[in-house]
C-alpha cells in the first residue's frame, strides 16, 4: 500500500501509527509517501483495498494505492505477528466493537485484539 501524505511528518506519523499492526511486514516513508508492505489472509483482502476504494476522511490522503500480490513466493506461510499484551482496541487506533466494517466485510476483528474471532493457539 502507498499512500501520499499532506507532509514528510504526516507520513512518518502514519508508518508509527501502524507499525505494531499483526499483518505488517515492512514499513517506511519516503519525504510524503508512506510504504506498506502487509500480509493478510484470503478473508480479508477487502481489507487491502478498502483505503484505495473508500479512503477514510481521517487519512487526508492525496493518493492511496494498493498493490496485491496473488501468488506469494516468499514467505511459503506466515500468520499474524501477536503483540505481546493482547489489547482492547487495534494497534491502528480502530475499536472493532464499533467498527462498521466488521458486519460490512463479515470482518473476525484485528488479531491483536480481545475481539479477535479466532482460537489463540499457543497463547
Amino acid at each position: 500500500m502507498v499512500i501520499e501524505a499532506r507532509s514528510a511528518e504526516e507520513a512518518k506519523k502514519r508508518a508509527e501509527t501502524m507499525k505494531n499492526c499483526p499483518h505488517l511486514i515492512v514499513s517506511g516513508t519516503a519525504s510524503n509517501v508512506v510504504y506498506f508492505v502487509s500480509i493478510v489472509p484470503e478473508e480479508k483482502k477487502w481489507w487491502l483495498k478498502y483505503p484505495e476504494t473508500n479512503p477514510p476522511k481521517e487519512m487526508d490522503a492525496g493518493m492511496v494505492k494498493v498493490y496485491v500480490i496473488e501468488n506469494l513466493a516468499y514467505p511459503e506461510d506466515f500468520g499474524p505477528r501477536f503483540p505481546e499484551k493482547i489489547m482492547e482496541g487495534a494497534p491502528c487506533g480502530a475499536d472493532c466493537r464499533t467498527c462498521r466494517l466488521r458486519k460490512e466485510y463479515d470482518c473476525i476483528g484485528c488479531p491483536a485484539t480481545i475481539h479477535w474471532k479466532h482460537a489463540r493457539v499457543g497463547m
